[in-house]
């Protein structure tokens, strides 16, 4: 089959699993890891795939997935170390603001 190209999609498992383009970007799961720091602030304009990277962050790291089929074949796996102490290992927080409608906090909680 054919790789598609996805524009718009901000789920690393529906563009793993569809079929489609996928530039591999997983090696910076290894960087946030080696750069250790108290906070990481992840900047890019608008489109850049912010929320698709931590998309893949959390198929990575949730306890309450099991992603190994997900990044089977992408270049972190090459990292036996990284993959055996942390694929699937801890409890994973994932909140995104991106359908947020309205312009302050009191209006989008009467919607």
């Amino acid at each position: 089959m054919n790789k598609r190209i996805l524009v718009g999609s901000d789920s690393f498992e529906k563009i793993i699993n569809g079929n489609y383009f996928y530039i591999d970007k997983t090696l910076f799961i290894k960087e946030l890891l080696e750069n250790k720091g108290d906070v990481t602030l992840i900047t890019r304009p608008r489109r850049f795939g912010k929320t698709l990277n931590l998309s893949m962050l959390r198929h990575f790291f949730d306890v309450r997935m099991d992603s190994k089929g997900l990044f089977d074949g992408l270049k972190i796996m090459a990292h036996n170390d990284i993959v055996d102490e942390y694929l699937n290992k801890y409890p994973v927080v994932f909140l995104t603001l991106k359908s947020v409608e309205f312009a302050t906090y009191k209006m989008q909680l009467r919607g």
